[in-house]
């Protein structure tokens, strides 16, 4: 009884400490917490968007947030490589514009805000329109791409509102070089992970997406 008790001691101590550091964390990183909760409200408002949508909205919209589920299907993986990382390449490169502007800091949280309309429009199409097929085909074959590619919507966000921020407190002065090479170089690398993403997409769709037919 007595190691039992021990055990649940430690455990309580090991949750309180993890929510002690999880807490840190949120307020180390509490603008890309804000720019998370913006673009999960996005999604949220795109999901009620999808009850009156249909599979043209989505193809409308398919160059921005590469949500045509059927085109997936038949298209060449070349196409849906493309597709995918040209739609993150889009937002990221908005946030990075945005952020060479003072006014980048009141601009750039509508991006994820799209995204997250995008992503939520999608995935509430396929619920409303194919129930639990098409929730199972969202989770295996879109959602995991999707979930990266919003990663690197939100990192560029942030560092596109830290910049233009920065931007904004030197006035008329003019901007530190080394601090410009380094805001190129951060975006670089978030293309990277935009990339990872394309792939991810291109190897679900190849793996998973003869298994479904709409």
């Amino acid at each position: 009884m007595s190691r039992v008790i021990v055990v649940a001691r430690g455990i309580r101590k090991n949750s309180t400490f993890c929510g002690r550091e999880m807490l840190k964390a949120a307020r180390l990183n509490w603008e890309l917490v804000l720019l998370a909760l913006v673009f999960l409200v996005g999604m949220a408002v795109g999901a009620v968007y999808a009850r009156n949508a249909d599979t043209q909205a989505l193809e409308r919209m398919d160059f921005l947030f590469a949500g045509n589920f059927k085109a997936r299907l038949t298209a060449s993986f070349l196409s849906i490589f493309t597709a995918s990382f040209a739609s993150a390449f889009l937002f990221v490169f908005a946030c990075f514009l945005c952020g060479l502007s003072m006014w980048g800091v009141l601009l750039i949280p509508f991006i994820p805000f799209f995204r997250g309309f995008g992503l939520g429009l999608t995935s509430g199409y396929l619920y409303a329109a194919y129930g639990g097929l098409g929730i199972l085909f969202n989770l295996v074959v879109i959602l995991p791409g999707a979930l990266v590619c919003c990663i690197s919507v939100l990192l560029a966000a942030r560092e596109g509102i830290g910049f233009s921020r920065l931007l904004a407190s030197c006035g008329s002065k003019t901007i530190n070089q080394a601090k410009l090479k380094i805001y190129v170089l951060q975006f670089g690398a978030i293309l990277g992970v935009a990339f990872l993403s394309a792939l991810i997409d291109l190897l679900l769709s190849a793996c998973f997406g003869g298994l479904f037919s709409f």
